[in-house]
């Protein structure tokens, strides 16, 4: 099931080249024709769906963008605008999004809110936030790499506490589980796992005494629900993965331009279904894999008008208020998660998509019958060319008796 997700390679690859005529999403509130990953007539599995920039755009006050919202009553106030958003998470419905500037955004799109930090002053003060994570009281996590540390806000923003400052590290992911938390530094090639109560390290995970199985510049980390630690890496190209204790479990992916390959791997996370999502900021695309590192498919790319990537840094991926994003796909495709990418530059900061399936379709059996066709192609190719190389043989008989 796994590995037809995306019905072939080709459909893959047509994706990344799929053009459709309509204006740029970021640019006015347009119609235009469902975006669908793989296009026709492959049958579709992801479905771009919208995106936001800015505060005007989550209220739908505003139609320099996609709202996320029917335009009701409008209230004066000042926009509040991502400019170069950096890590992105999710936890209860809500999205947590980093911005390099100085800034973090809590949006809340199904109750049409984005608010910024409270506690982002004094002490609490972010000057280059890069990734952000949410324990699950509601506590956020904030890795700020001029600062060199995590900064703690309880589950009302406001600010408690920063730690890590003693390690000199160069902190660029982070996670939290309900015992530690896991924060990723790229200078040092290594994730420090840290009390989160008093920051003491507890131990290092990543340097083994196999290279391969080493982190070498780690760009980002995803802590799944197993408890396993996914990190891509800058230095091989390579996506990792550990155990909470350090244990190395796996790894793929290489340095390359074919499928599967990575330029620029950044951003990566994990769902239910155990498929794998890496961005690469290269290829401007996600690429989705099974844990066992088998290419499933992709979707975005910097050469289609509408649904494309930016220079993509971070995603994550939510099931909550789908009721909500469901009236943004096509009628037919029904939704089972929500998957948000973060771009650092365009019109379209944060890009929305939609994993599902068309109602009423089989997909399985489509896979298989489309599984069976390629073999009787397969087949009957392969007995052409067994025909015509007997007719070659024959040929070449004859010839050389021609000339006794």
């Amino acid at each position: 099931m796994h590995r037809r997700l995306f019905r072939s390679a080709a459909a893959l690859l047509a994706a990344s080249l799929l053009t459709l005529a309509a204006g740029c999403a970021g640019s006015s509130r347009q119609s235009h024709a469902p975006v669908f990953f793989p296009p026709s007539p492959n049958l579709p599995r992801l479905q771009y769906l919208t995106s936001f920039s800015n505060s005007a755009d989550v209220l739908g006050t505003s139609g320099d963008s996609v709202s996320l919202i029917s335009v009701g009553k409008e209230e004066e106030q000042k926009v509040s605008r991502i400019i170069k958003p950096s890590g992105i998470t999710s936890r209860d419905g809500k999205l947590y999004v980093t911005d390099i500037a100085g800034q973090l955004f809590v949006v809340d799109l199904a109750n049409k809110k984005m608010e910024q930090l409270k506690g982002n002053d004094g002490l609490g003060q972010l000057k280059k936030p890069i990734a952000v994570a949410v324990d699950h009281a509601g506590f956020v996590f904030v890795t700020d790499i001029e600062r060199k540390e995590v900064l703690i806000y309880d589950n009302n923003g406001e600010y408690l506490k920063s730690v890590g400052g003693d390690l000199n590290f160069s902190p660029t992911d982070i996670a939290v589980d309900n015992e530690n938390l896991y924060v990723l530094d790229t200078r040092k090639s290594v994730i420090h796992v840290l009390d989160p109560m008093s920051g003491a390290q507890i131990r290092e995970i990543g340097k083994l005494d196999e290279p391969t199985q080493s982190l070498s510049l780690p760009t980002r980390m995803n802590l799944d629900d197993k408890g396993v630690l996914w990190v891509t890496n800058a230095g091989t190209g390579a996506v990792i993965s550990y155990d909470r204790d350090g244990h190395f479990l796996g790894s793929f992916g290489k340095f390359g331009d074919g499928m599967g390959q990575f330029t620029r791997p950044k951003g990566i996370t994990t769902d239910s279904n155990g498929y794998v999502y890496v961005v690469d900021s290269g290829f401007q695309n996600v690429q989705i894999f099974t844990e066992q590192g088998k290419l499933l498919g992709y979707f975005g790319s910097a050469k289609i008008p509408v649904g494309g990537m930016n220079l993509p840094s971070d995603i994550t991926i939510s099931t909550k208020n789908l009721d909500y994003f469901q009236k943004f796909a096509d009628k037919d495709f029904e939704l089972s998660e929500i998957i948000f990418v973060a771009n650092q530059f365009g019109e379209n900061k944060i890009g929305v998509y939609g994993l599902g399936k068309l109602r009423g379709v089989d997909y399985e059996a489509a896979y298989r019958k489309a599984s069976e066709e390629r073999e009787h192609r397969t087949q009957e190719l392969l007995k052409e060319r067994k025909k015509q190389q007997e007719m070659q043989e024959q040929q070449s008989k004859k010839d050389a008796t021609a000339k006794l």
